[in-house]
C-alpha cells in the first residue's frame, strides 16, 4: 500500500512539473546566442580582401519553445552567399539579417554585435612568408640558449586576397612559455589562427627547435690586428698589435675556440678622422659567440711614411 502511494505521488509530481513547464515554456523570454560566419559560393579565382569576424552574436526574443528549438539546432548560421550578390564591395547591416540567417519569423532580433559587416573582394594570390617563433623561455641557473630559435618548415605559402597579402610578411606561432630548461628544446607548436576565413595556409603548425647548454667564458689571446685599406707609401704600427677577449656561448661551442677563430681589423680611414692617437678595432666572432670584453678597449697608432 506505501508503495503504491509513493507511485501516485511520484507520478503526480512529474505530471505537475510537465503541466508547468509547458504553460511556462509558452511564455516570451530573452535570450543571446551566437552564429558562426559561413562563406559560400565564391569565385575561385578571388578572395576576401577584409578581415570578417569569426561569429556574430544576436540578441533575441521568443517565446520558451521556440528559444529551446534555437539552441539545440546546429545548423544555425550567418551565411554570406557570394551568388546573390553582384557588387565587389558589400555592407552586411542589420536590415540584411533575414536574409543571411535562417530563423523562424516569429523570432524577434533587437540587437547584433557587430551591428555591420563589410566585405570587401580582391583577386586570389599566393605567396610565401617566414614563420616567426613567439617563444618566452626561462632557463635553470647557469645555462642558456645558444643559437637562434629555428623552425621547420621555415616558410608556408598563404593564399588569400592580393590587397590583404601584400600586407603579411610572416606569420607567428602562437605564444608558448617553456620553463626552468636545462637542454636543447624540440616542441610542435600551432601557427596563430587568424584570417581563418580569408587567408588559407599550407601549414597549421610548426616544429620549433633551439639549442640550450651549460653557459661558460673563456678568454682568447693573441688575436693579430689588420689595418685595412693602407696606402702604399704608408705603414701603420699599432701597439699592441694584438688584442684579447673573453667571450660567451654554451660550453660545446667555446671548449674549442682559438685565436684563428677571431679576426680583429682597424679601417685607415678611422686613423685618418681620429685626432686622439687611439682607434677601437673591430673584432669578428664565430657565429653563436658573444664578446663580453675585449682589452685593450682601444690601441694606439704611429703613422710612418
Amino acid at each position: 500500500m506505501k508503495e503504491k502511494k509513493l507511485t501516485i505521488i511520484f507520478f503526480s509530481f512529474i505530471f505537475a512539473s510537465l503541466v508547468w513547464l509547458s504553460v511556462n515554456m509558452g511564455n516570451t523570454f530573452q535570450t543571446t546566442i551566437e552564429l558562426p560566419i559561413l562563406v559560400e559560393n565564391l569565385n575561385p579565382t578571388k578572395a576576401i580582401a577584409t578581415p570578417l569576424p569569426k561569429s556574430m552574436t544576436l540578441k533575441i526574443q521568443s517565446s520558451g519553445w521556440h528559444l529551446l528549438n534555437i539552441k539545440l539546432s546546429p545548423n544555425l548560421r550567418y551565411t554570406i552567399d557570394f551568388s546573390q550578390i553582384s557588387k565587389h564591395d558589400t555592407i552586411f547591416t542589420y536590415n540584411d539579417l533575414n536574409k543571411h540567417i535562417n530563423l523562424p519569423g516569429d523570432i524577434h532580433i533587437f540587437e547584433t554585435s557587430p551591428e555591420t559587416i563589410y566585405v570587401q573582394v580582391d583577386d586570389k594570390v599566393t605567396k610565401t612568408i617566414p614563420i616567426l617563433p613567439n617563444i618566452t623561455a626561462t632557463y635553470r641557473e647557469g645555462f642558456g640558449i645558444v643559437g637562434p630559435v629555428l623552425t621547420k618548415p621555415e616558410s608556408i605559402s598563404i593564399t588569400g586576397a592580393r590587397s590583404l597579402l601584400a600586407k603579411i610578411n610572416s606569420w607567428q606561432t602562437q605564444p608558448v612559455l617553456f620553463s626552468n630548461i636545462n637542454a636543447p628544446v624540440s616542441a610542435t607548436v600551432p601557427l596563430l589562427d587568424t584570417l581563418t576565413l580569408e587567408v588559407k595556409r599550407s601549414h597549421s603548425f610548426a616544429q620549433v627547435y633551439f639549442d640550450v647548454q651549460p653557459l661558460a667564458e673563456k678568454t682568447i689571446d693573441n688575436i693579430p690586428i689588420e689595418v685595412n685599406q693602407v696606402p702604399e707609401r704608408r705603414t701603420i704600427v699599432l701597439i699592441p698589435p694584438t688584442i684579447s677577449v673573453i667571450v660567451r656561448s654554451g660550453v660545446n661551442e667555446v671548449a674549442p675556440l682559438t685565436e684563428k677563430d677571431f679576426s680583429a681589423f682597424v679601417d685607415y680611414k678611422s686613423i685618418l678622422l681620429d685626432t686622439s692617437g687611439f682607434v677601437q678595432p673591430t673584432i669578428l666572432a664565430p657565429k653563436n659567440i658573444k664578446i663580453v670584453t675585449q682589452m685593450p678597449e682601444r690601441i694606439q697608432y704611429v703613422v710612418r711614411k
